[in-house]
Parts: C-alpha cells; structure tokens; sequence
C-alpha cells in the first residue's frame, strides 16, 4: 500500500515537472523582450516577467527588494492591450512608462 502511494506521488510530480518546465525553460530575457515576445508568453508567466521587471533594473540588479502583486497583476492587461497596439516596440519601454 506504501509504495502504491509513493508512486502514485512521484508519478504526480513527474507529470507536472514535464508540463512546467517548458514554461520556465523557454528563454525569456525581459529586458530585451519585445511587445510581441511578452504577448505571446503563456498567461501564467506574463505575470513573473513583470514582478522581474518592477524588481530589477536593465542589467539584471536589485533595486527594490518587495514587489506589490496586486498592482503588477492589475498591469499585465494593461501592457497586453498596449503591447498588442505596438508590437515591435521594446516591451523594457512599456513598464518603465508605469513604474
């Protein structure tokens, strides 16, 4: 019956890993990322980008050590509808112009 479960867990675990870790593999370099790039993201890590982008600067280093979830959820639509208008503009522009 133990091991039963134990499989049963490790089964689960391996299935997500393998839906997921496509998600988190893919390259995404925001500050580099164009409008088009972050509107054909998944909806689960459009989120993540932006916390990325409130937390740290073009080169990759801290400037602000808490991130408000609320206020970066309500952006991400925001950014989607604007980078949907521009396509081609850098997607770096976009959230520096809200923050």
């Amino acid at each position: 019956m133990k091991s039963n479960v134990t499989i049963a867990v490790l089964s689960g675990v391996l299935l997500t890993a393998t839906m997921i870790s496509p998600v988190f593999a893919a390259p995404h370099k925001p500050a580099k990322m164009t409008c088009e790039e972050f509107v054909t993201l998944d909806d689960m890590v459009k989120p993540k980008v932006v916390y990325w982008a409130e937390g740290f600067n073009h080169k990759g280093k801290p400037i602000n050590a808490t991130v408000d979830i609320d206020a970066t959820d309500k952006l991400v639509p925001v950014l989607v509808t604007e980078c949907r208008k521009t396509p081609k503009a850098s997607f770096w522009q976009k959230i520096k112009k809200h923050f």
